[in-house]
């Protein structure tokens, strides 16, 4: 977007080598960007963004941000209100699901709760996708998505999720999945509990 600067990247983990840094790419096309190795989103001062972009983030923001912020966003790899939380991947694999998606929405104080701006809907086949294939195709719908939706920011109109259509799974024991707990059935046999 002309005009835009990127500000801080705060990776919310050890950025892998095998996928697409964004503290690399916040280097290389914006030097004087702050990189925070801390992972903690209240590393960064309130009020310092116009607009905060979480992508994949695992931490739940605060409302010390969220209420400073005038435009607080999210990246999330499933379909809301159906899959809010934590591996909404596995999850929707694990019950069977034949589409999934990425979704981009405003933060609240909920948990993927907020409303939505853009989503990306695709076909998953739960009897033959893994878990890394369905990753593998939110990741590309999401780099699609992401571009295609920040240009036209302002004038999208959020639409508010229907809380009836909530499928919410916070969970993180892997038991709960059964065979989709990691990025391969194979994988999963091999966890403690599966």
């Amino acid at each position: 977007m002309p005009g835009v600067v990127l500000d801080t990247v705060i990776p919310n983990a050890v950025e892998p080598d095998w996928d697409i840094r964004l503290s690399d790419y916040a280097v290389e096309r914006f030097p004087e960007a702050r990189i925070l190795r801390s992972g903690d989103w209240r590393d960064l001062e309130p009020g310092r963004c116009d607009l905060v972009f979480s992508v994949l983030y695992d931490k739940i923001i605060g409302p010390e941000l969220i209420d400073a912020t005038s435009r607080i966003i999210n990246c999330h790899p499933g379909r809301l209100p159906g899959y809010r939380g934590v591996r909404p991947v596995n999850w929707a694999l694990r019950n069977g699901e034949h589409l999934h998606g990425i979704t981009i929405h405003v933060i609240d104080a909920g948990i993927d709760s907020g409303p939505v701006l853009a989503e990306a809907v695709f076909s998953i086949w739960p009897d033959v996708d893994e878990v890394r294939d369905v990753w593998d195709r939110c990741m590309r719908h999401g780099r699609l998505l992401i571009s295609d939706t920040l240009p036209h920011l302002d004038r999208i109109v959020p639409r508010p999720q229907e809380a009836a259509g909530a499928v919410t799974h916070f969970s993180r024991d892997n038991a709960d999945l059964g065979d989709r707990g990691d990025w391969t059935r194979e994988l999963s046999r091999d966890l403690p509990g599966a």
